[in-house]
């Protein structure tokens, strides 16, 4: 009711266990249909408020047009300053959750429409994340004088996804939009 919609038990039930089963869900359809709504309103239902985004346990990231490699999810290490790492919201709820896995509290990462940039060259470090369990590099630490590893930002070079993060993606269905890969 606070969120203003209205849905019937079947599609709460599927929702709910199609997050309990993969922790990755895919939102599909027409433009204005309530996809991005309703993953907001489960992910507010679910976790605690934060003061701002800097704590929240949820986050909803735009897909941009450009997005054309890892960066605008996974950040980058800085060119300029090798102590600096530069983050992104969806890296930012990553890590927020890893904090919090031990307590169980659930994060929620909201990718809103998908499918407006290719999502193969964006999104598939966490999509083999996701599928495998597995981690990846984020970056190569330099070492100090003692030879202990150097974290660029407190960020860790090896990103794992934590058992108390879902990703939901939204995708308009449209002719203005990538369609995506089988694989995906």
């Amino acid at each position: 009711p606070e969120a203003g919609l209205r849905l019937s038990r079947d599609v709460i039930l599927r929702f709910v266990a199609s997050l309990g089963s993969k922790r990755f869900l895919i939102l599909s359809g027409l433009a204005g249909s309530g996809k991005t709504k309703l993953a907001q309103a489960f992910a507010r239902w679910l976790t605690p408020t934060g003061e701002d985004s800097e704590t929240s346990a949820h986050v909803v990231v735009p897909v941009g047009a450009d997005w054309t490699g890892t960066d605008a999810v996974l950040g980058y290490p800085d060119g300029l300053d090798s102590k600096r790492y530069v983050t992104r919201p969806a890296l930012e709820v990553i890590q927020r959750a890893m904090v919090a896995e031990g307590d169980g509290t659930p994060h929620f990462l909201i990718l809103d429409e998908m499918n407006l940039s290719h999502v193969e060259r964006y999104f598939a470090d966490l999509l083999s994340l996701i599928e495998s369990g597995d981690t990846t590099r984020l970056y190569q630490p330099e070492k100090d004088d003692n030879g202990n590893e150097c974290f660029r930002s407190e960020v860790d070079p090896i990103l794992r996804l934590p058992t108390n993060l879902f990703i939901i993606g939204t995708v308009n269905v449209d002719e203005t939009t990538y369609m995506f890969s089988p694989n995906v």
